[in-house]
C-alpha cells in the first residue's frame, strides 16, 4: 500500500480505512515505526521511592525488549534494559524493592543504576567486567 502525503497540510485527508485492518500495514509499523518512536510506559509512581523497582512490558509482540525502572538510593530514576548482559536472562520478574539487582541465572548483580557490581568466582579475572557488563540503559522522559 502506497500512501500519498501532501507537503500542505490544507490538503490534508483521512487515512484509507485498511490501514486500521490489513495485517501487512500493521506489520510494516511494526517493523519501521514503533522502534524508532518514543512509548509510555506507564506511571512513574510505581517506582517513587529510593530502592523500588519495576519491569515494563512493552507492546508485547511488537517490541520485545524487556525494560525496568528502578529509583536508585539517591532517589534518581533510571530506564534500563532487563536483560541480564551474561546469558539474557530477566533481571526482575515483579515489582520489588532492592538494594541491588540479581540476576537469578549466575547471580550477576548490579546497582539500582544498572552498572555491574559483581559476579560470582569472576574475581581477578583480567578485562572483567567492562562497560558491556552493565544494563543498557535506555534513553526516558518523566
Amino acid at each position: 500500500m502506497k500512501l500519498e502525503i501532501d507537503a500542505d497540510i490544507r490538503r490534508a485527508r483521512a487515512l484509507p480505512g485498511t490501514v486500521y485492518h490489513d495485517p501487512a500495514v500493521y506489520r510494516l509499523q511494526v517493523d519501521r515505526l514503533f522502534p524508532r518512536t518514543w512509548h509510555i510506559v506507564g506511571e512513574t509512581g510505581r517506582v517513587a521511592e529510593p530502592g523500588q523497582v519495576a519491569p515494563i512490558p512493552m507492546l508485547e509482540g511488537c517490541l520485545d525488549e524487556p525494560l525496568l525502572l528502578s529509583r536508585d538510593k539517591t532517589g534518581v530514576l533510571h530506564c534500563l534494559s532487563n536483560v541480564c548482559t551474561h546469558r539474557g536472562n530477566l533481571v526482575v520478574a515483579e515489582p520489588c524493592q532492592a538494594t541491588s539487582l540479581r540476576c537469578r541465572y549466575h547471580g550477576r548483580r548490579f546497582g539500582l543504576d544498572g552498572r555491574f557490581a559483581f559476579m560470582p568466582e569472576f574475581e581477578g579475572a583480567e578485562g572483567f567486567p567492562s562497560a558491556s557488563d552493565d544494563l543498557p540503559r535506555v534513553p526516558f522522559g518523566s
